[in-house]
Parts: structure tokens; C-alpha cells; sequence
């Protein structure tokens, strides 16, 4: 008799993600300039009505705030569609490229539909946020600034995690790399500032949409590149090495 094997001599772990950090960021950056080019073709979607304009001034206060308060609904549902999808490309490229390495389609069928739906919530709560402060504190501070792309982050950080946390099919993958969307989330709303700061010092920050072509990219750049590269780098999966057993004749 034959000596036969009774351990494989080498077993992959499928408790984490095939996908590569380096690709995670290549399709988030692609998936940012997308979004950012679309931005810059067709904004703005919406419009205020024009029953609520105010020609002049002189006019009574509830006429402007009437103004105001449809821009603000205009600038949430703009935020929505923009970061929504943002999701929907940014889950989608991730979740296709999963898939490729490991031959199972669950996750490109439901993660873009996830990333688009935490997109659009993210977007319409910092919206809120920023618009909150504008209302009730006055100027947006640093903390102010954070807190709106936590708001944002948040959600799409997670809802991409979820959708790329199906393609592990397993409870542990699913949870490391949900917790890895978090974590990109929080990652990406603490360094926005700090950025902008640097690189654009004078980009307003008052909106949560910015109104300057080169501030937009690199806030949607940043946004996508952190989660693109963070939820690839901590959910990644780990090879491990079985000795092999060999048994007597």
C-alpha cells in the first residue's frame, strides 16, 4: 500500500475576502471619477420650484425661509442621488471583482442595490446635518464638518460591507468585513477634514455637496478610496498552511 495523505497539503481559509487591497482602491478611485464626471455633466438634477422664488428683497421673511427650506429638500435629494451612487458603483465594482475570484454571484446581485441604498441615506442625513448647524449653531466647525461625514460615511462604509460580507459565506467574513466598512466609514470622516484643510484651504465646507469641481473629486475620491482600500485590507483572506499526515502502508 500506498502512503495517502489525510490532511490537504495546503487549505485556504474562506473566512475573509479574495479581493486585493490594491484593487479595492483602484475600483474606488475609477468608481469616485464616475460619479465626480456625472456630477459635473448634469448637476443640478433638481430645481427649487418657482412658486418659491423671491425676486427681491423687501419681501416678507416667511417668503425666504419658505425659499430656504426648499433649497435645503432640493440640496438632501441631490446628496442622496450623488453618494447613492456612489454606492452603486463603488459596491458593484468590489462585489464583481469578489466574485471573479471566487466563482459565487450573491454578493454583485445584492451589494450594489445595498451600497446605493446607504449612499442615499448617508447623503441625505449629512445633508440634515450641515443644515442643522447653518440653522442653529451658525458656522460649520471642524466637529461640525466631522460629524456631517460621519453621518455620510457611515452608512456607505456599512452597507458596502454587508454587500461584499455575502460573498465570504461565512458568519466570521461576514462580520470582519462588515465591522471593516464601519471602520472605513469612521476612517474616512476624521481624515476628510484634515485633507481639505491641506489641500484646499479654501474649499467651503458649509455645503455637504462642494460647490468647487476640484473639491468635489477629492471629497468623493477620498470617500471611495478609504472604504475601497480599508474593508479589502482588514477583511482580507488568510491562507493557511496544513501539515500534511502521511499514514503507514
Amino acid at each position: 500500500m500506498q502512503a495517502s495523505s489525510a490532511a490537504p497539503e495546503s487549505a485556504k481559509s474562506c473566512q475573509g475576502l479574495a479581493l486585493r487591497p490594491w484593487e479595492g482602491l483602484v475600483l474606488a478611485l475609477a468608481a469616485g471619477a464616475i460619479v465626480c464626471g456625472l456630477i459635473q455633466a448634469v448637476h443640478p438634477v433638481f430645481r427649487v420650484d418657482k412658486k418659491f422664488d423671491v425676486p427681491s428683497i423687501g419681501l416678507p421673511p416667511e417668503m425666504f425661509a419658505a425659499h430656504r427650506q426648499q433649497q435645503d429638500y432640493v440640496d438632501q435629494k441631490h446628496a442622496a442621488l450623488y453618494v447613492g451612487g456612489l454606492g452603486l458603483l463603488l459596491a458593484a465594482g468590489l462585489a464583481f471583482r469578489e466574485a471573479f475570484a471566487r466563482g459565487t454571484w450573491l454578493a454583485p446581485v445584492v451589494a450594489p442595490l445595498l451600497g446605493a441604498a446607504g449612499g442615499a441615506v448617508g447623503g441625505m442625513l449629512g445633508s440634515q446635518v450641515l443644515q442643522y448647524v447653518r440653522n442653529h449653531v451658525g458656522q460649520a466647525e471642524v466637529m461640525h464638518v466631522v460629524g456631517a461625514q460621519l453621518a455620510v460615511a457611515l452608512p456607505l462604509g456599512l452597507s458596502v460591507g454587508l454587500g461584499l460580507g455575502l460573498a465570504t459565506r461565512s458568519v466570521s467574513g461576514f462580520l470582519k468585513t462588515t465591522l471593516a466598512g464601519v471602520a472605513a466609514g469612521i476612517l474616512a470622516a476624521v481624515i476628510y477634514p484634515v485633507v481639505v484643510s491641506l489641500v484646499l484651504p479654501a474649499a467651503n465646507t458649509e455645503a455637504l455637496l462642494p460647490e468647487e469641481a476640484g473639491a468635489r473629486l477629492l471629497w468623493l475620491g477620498l470617500l471611495s478610496a478609504v472604504i475601497g482600500l480599508v474593508i479589502p485590507f482588514a477583511g482580507r483572506q488568510r491562507s493557511r498552511q496544513s501539515p500534511a499526515v502521511a499514514s503507514p502502508a
